[in-house]
């Protein structure tokens, strides 16, 4: 019994969480990044959006200043301390529900789930997770976003 309604409080806490979350993404003054986005390589993707390549790729520091973000935007709440996935998918697996490119980690940061979709992604893999993502665009700037983006990057080159 008691380890039940354990379970039942878990999983209240985790949607909180989860609507918190959502919550901050849609709170804000719209969105801060550029237009074309930091990154553009000047070409379009098979979905319509600008083609995309993190600035930062392989910037230790970049990564350190992204691990600071991942710990203070509830990252951690949905994806884990250890990226391992929560609530949400795992970051250092070779799994992804939307694709690895660094296009695609953009947008899906910056905009969303919901918005990806309505770009022709479709969702693929095999984690059990089915929630969307909310969007950061309006609460990280290009620089944070792909500073995101290289501390996920490493810590799957740390868990290969």
């Amino acid at each position: 019994m008691a380890c039940s309604h354990w379970r039942a409080e878990r999983r209240c806490r985790a949607g909180l969480a989860l609507l918190l979350v959502a919550a901050l993404a849609a709170c804000g003054p719209g969105r801060r990044g550029s237009d074309p986005p930091l990154g553009a390589t000047g070409r379009q993707t098979a979905h319509g959006l600008p083609e995309l390549r993190n600035p930062f790729a392989g910037d230790a520091a970049a990564s350190a200043a992204g691990a600071q973000i991942y710990a203070q935007r509830a990252c951690v709440t949905c994806h884990g301390n250890k990226l391992t996935g929560a609530m949400c998918p795992s970051l250092v697996n070779q799994r992804w529900v939307y694709g690895d490119d660094d296009t695609t980690l953009f947008f899906l940061l910056r905009d969303g789930s919901v918005a990806l979709r309505g770009h022709g992604y479709t969702r693929s893999g095999q984690d059990p997770q089915v929630g969307d993502m909310a969007g950061f665009g309006r609460l990280l700037d290009d620089h944070e976003l792909w500073q995101l983006v290289s501390f996920v990057r490493a810590q799957q080159l740390r868990a290969d």
